[in-house]
């Protein structure tokens, strides 16, 4: 393999000849995948060749990709839509009341929030805690700080949607474990992107989807449920193929309403879809073989081209460069809002695949991009003439 990982591009497409540094949006399919949901789309066409128990054993191999990704057991692995998924779970399964409060930074992305906000109306309070003069972030030290009586959750995310800051988890954690608070955590913008293992912290739940980093198709991801407070979270949401017994053919007329061991318990109805499953658990095994700090290396090398070369252009880097805070996203702007906006609509009309979050450009590489994609970046904002 080369420095930069170059060969690994060849697992994905050419993208139509454009840049493609949006990963933070939409994670492409290693080719791997795509022959996977070719196999599943012919199930469908021929239903007579499906294995009876094909749904299982999908669901379990995903649920297995999953586990050895983020180095847990696969019982800790609640197979589910996307990032809603798992913060619905924490918020209407999580044993918090009225009076009760839950703390967040402001400007978390909306699937960590309005789960939440959802239970306001039953007393629960959400209280978000600002970024202090002229900064974008809050920092774990500005959470604590706002700790009161009735916090009984902190929700944050892993890594920032907008400006990829990367939360001190750590510090978070020890705080909730010494305080006797859950811990929950939004890990869409950071597992399958930067080197992550769910041990090393104090996390209670941990809410991912499978279509950014993860490479996975839209309508799948994962919810880690950590074991110490596995009985302590409700079941809001009955599957039946998670009830005791359910699933053995001759014995579905004896109802027992005993949940399955672990996590399994709060998989979303039809987790095993044969388009979904093959394809997020493909997906994620690809990764699971590339291993997430070779995509990490790739993406800090690329950043680090981009970083030489941004004083060649009128943009500036928003993004926390300290290597205990960076993440696989970089958030710049402009001299002004027209002029972020303006240079982000030019990067896109000259086939520079990029977001615009919050009024930032956002930029987000993987490892198919190499550094004539960042190099086609630079060019085209150098070429904008700002005010």
């Amino acid at each position: 393999m080369s420095e930069l990982g170059t060969d690994w591009k060849a697992q994905f497409s050419d993208f139509g000849g454009r840049a493609y540094l949006d990963c933070a949006a939409q994670g492409p399919f290693p080719r791997d995948t795509a022959a996977e949901v070719r196999r599943a789309l012919r199930y469908k066409e021929h239903p007579e060749e499906i294995p009876e128990n094909l749904s299982e054993d999908l669901s379990e191999r995903a649920r297995t990709a999953v586990a050895r990704l983020i180095g847990c057991h696969p019982s800790s692995i609640a197979l589910g839509t996307g990032t809603s998924h798992g913060t619905n779970l924490a918020a209407r399964g999580l044993p918090i009341a009225k009076g009760d409060e839950v703390l967040m930074a402001q400007g978390e992305f909306p699937a960590l929030v309005y789960p939440f906000l959802n239970r306001e109306r039953e007393g629960i309070k959400i209280r978000f805690v600002h970024p202090s003069a002229g900064s974008r972030v809050v920092p774990a030290e500005r959470i604590i700080e706002a700790i009161e009586p009735a916090t009984k959750v902190i929700a944050t995310s892993l890594v920032q949607f907008a400006t990829g800051y990367r939360t001190d988890l750590q510090a978070l954690g020890d705080v909730c474990r010494e305080r006797k608070l859950f811990l929950v955590v939004d890990g869409a913008q950071g597992v399958g992107g930067i080197d992550f293992r769910v041990g090393d912290f104090p996390i209670d739940i941990l809410a991912v989807s499978g279509f950014k980093w993860l490479l996975g198709p839209y309508g799948s991801g994962f919810t880690y449920v950590n074991p110490r407070i596995l009985e302590k979270v409700r079941v809001t949401e009955i599957n039946w193929r998670r009830m005791e017994g359910a699933i053995h053919p001759g014995r579905r007329s004896e109802y027992h309403m005993r949940h399955a061991e672990g996590a399994r318990r709060f998989d979303v109805p039809e987790v095993g879809s044969h388009l979904h499953a093959s394809a997020f658990a493909a997906s994620v095994e690809f990764l699971n073989r590339v291993r997430v700090p070779t995509v990490e290396g790739h993406v800090g090398r690329l950043f680090d081209r981009l970083i030489r070369g941004i004083e060649t252009t009128p943009l500036s880097i928003v993004s926390d460069l300290s290597p205990k805070r960076r993440s696989c996203i970089m958030a710049l702007q402009g001299p002004n809002v027209d002029a972020t906006r303006r240079i982000f609509r030019s990067e896109r009309e000259a086939g520079v695949i990029v977001s615009l979050r919050e009024n930032l450009i956002r930029v987000s590489p993987n490892l198919y991009n190499g550094p004539a994609d960042i190099d086609r970046f630079l060019a085209v904002a150098a070429s904008i003439p700002v005010d």
